[in-house]
């Protein structure tokens, strides 16, 4: 860490040199043509660790008419983290494939070795970090919060429009989930004794007990796959669409998984709303931006795996997953936020402080300070099956259930666990986050930056660091 803090203040300093030597030069030259990032994708995420591989982002501004807006837009990138997931992403948005239509695509498989189940329901599920501290007496494993999950998603959708900003959209997405218990041999390969884990049988995680207590179904335990036909309406009076400074987007999409589509038990109606407004209070130097954000389940029975799912219209700074981590709660642990329905709020200033031209391009430097929240507002139905598992068969018996007992470890020796070290049912509130980036600006559009968050409770864990692509809304 210190060495990406010492990369970042060269480039600072730099920066600001070219800056000095460039001062004069006009920095509102309208981009023409093609404008395209190759990077190595080298970055950083606290959930998932240090990123290596590479990614290409083309823009096409045709003529000029509509900078900082564009044409077209390609984004490829294959890269892996050293928490042991991966990610092969392509994605293309066109305003010219169809006329009059705005398309977006986007195909994108994320295996992850390491993926975080904290339960369901925020707060009702109790977050130990303790269990994770291998020097803490109550220490179970590293990994005691993770499985191992595939994830496949190819998406279709069309924009439409009905006047200068309404619009409505059509469109379809595809998920395909394999889980399955973390793989172990593969996580100890290679490490010293004392860094390795227990094997499953020995100590099972959290998702393994949830499992094995019948807590998850048996039938979804392994994952899935399912089509979602979404249809929605969209409002967009943004001056920009990678980085706006005035205006309003606002949408709503509801999205129909039908049973006959897929591996899923029964179909479901979902329905994901979000409103981001964008202010100027300095004109070309500060601005306050926040996002709401409401999914939730309207209809039927949607299983656990697809739970974090958040479906929106845009490509860029949508979450994917569940609420936790680097698109939604900063922070806050990734998942960690997780049921029927949730809400979400950010709120966050964005300062330019330096501008500047650099092999003909447009550049500026900004910081931004943000607040997110978030929680559970309609919980997933576990209070009852758990309390009616351990009316039947008492989750403490460890005759009954082995190592997945509770107060019990793997040799059958109290180790002074409770039923309230896993649930604290009615205990779910709202969750809290705050920090500060640093964004470095290519033509509006290329955006790299980094952004700190720190949780309030420490049931969300204690912070987060992540560096990247993009803001988030």
């Amino acid at each position: 860490m210190k060495n990406l803090g010492l990369f970042y203040l060269i480039l600072f300093l730099f920066v600001n040199t070219l800056f000095a030597q460039e001062e004069n030069k006009d920095d509102s030259t309208i981009k023409k043509g093609w404008s395209f990032g190759v990077l190595p994708a080298i970055t950083y995420n606290s959930d998932l660790g240090f990123q290596y591989g590479g990614l290409v982002d083309l823009y096409n501004y045709g003529d000029g008419k509509i900078y900082p807006n564009y044409y077209d837009r390609y984004y490829l990138e294959v890269s892996f983290f050293t928490k042991g997931s991966g990610l092969y992403n392509f994605s293309y948005e066109s305003n010219r494939i169809l006329p009059g239509r705005t398309v977006y695509v986007d195909i994108k498989y994320q295996p992850d070795e390491q993926y975080d189940f904290y339960g369901v329901n925020g707060y009702e599920s109790v977050y130990n970090s303790s269990w994770e501290d291998r020097a803490d007496t109550s220490y179970k494993s590293r990994m005691f919060y993770k499985n191992q999950t595939k994830r496949l998603k190819a998406k279709l959708d069309i924009l439409n429009p009905i006047n200068e900003h309404l619009s409505w959209m059509g469109g379809l997405e595809f998920f395909n989930f394999e889980v399955n218990s973390l793989d172990v041999n593969r996580y100890n390969d290679g490490r010293d004794e004392e860094d390795q884990i227990h094997p499953i049988d020995q100590m099972p995680g959290l998702w393994n007990r949830y499992v094995r207590w019948g807590v998850i179904d048996p039938e979804n335990a392994s994952g899935g796959s399912f089509l979602g036909l979404k249809g929605g309406i969209m409002y967009d009076s943004r001056n920009s669409w990678s980085n706006a400074s005035k205006g309003i987007l606002g949408e709503a999409v509801l999205v129909w998984v039908p049973e006959f589509i897929g591996n899923i038990n029964s179909s479901y109606l979902k329905l994901n709303v979000t409103f981001r407004q964008y202010f100027t209070l300095i004109k070309d130097k500060l601005s306050f931006v926040y996002r709401l954000d409401y999914s939730g389940n309207i209809a039927g029975k949607e299983p656990y795996y697809s739970m974090p799912v958040m479906y929106s219209v845009l490509l860029k700074g949508s979450p994917g997953e569940g609420l936790g981590g680097k698109r939604t709660l900063r922070g806050i642990r990734r998942n960690r936020v997780v049921g029927n329905g949730e809400i979400m709020a950010n709120a966050e200033f964005r300062y330019k402080f330096v501008k500047f031209r650099w092999f003909k391009q447009n550049w500026y430097l900004a910081l931004n300070a943000f607040l997110d929240a978030g929680r559970v507002v309609q919980l997933a139905d576990i209070k009852d099956k758990v309390n009616q598992i351990n009316q039947e068969t008492p989750l403490t018996d460890y005759d009954l259930w082995g190592q997945y007992a509770i107060g019990y470890d793997a040799n059958g020796n109290p180790n002074g666990d409770t039923l309230e070290d896993y649930f604290n049912f009615g205990a779910e509130k709202m969750h809290y986050s705050y920090g500060a980036g640093f964004k470095v600006v290519m033509n509006e559009n290329f955006i790299v930056g980094l952004d700190y968050g720190r949780s309030i409770n420490i049931q969300d864990g204690d912070s987060g660091l992540y560096i990247g692509l993009n803001y988030n809304f």
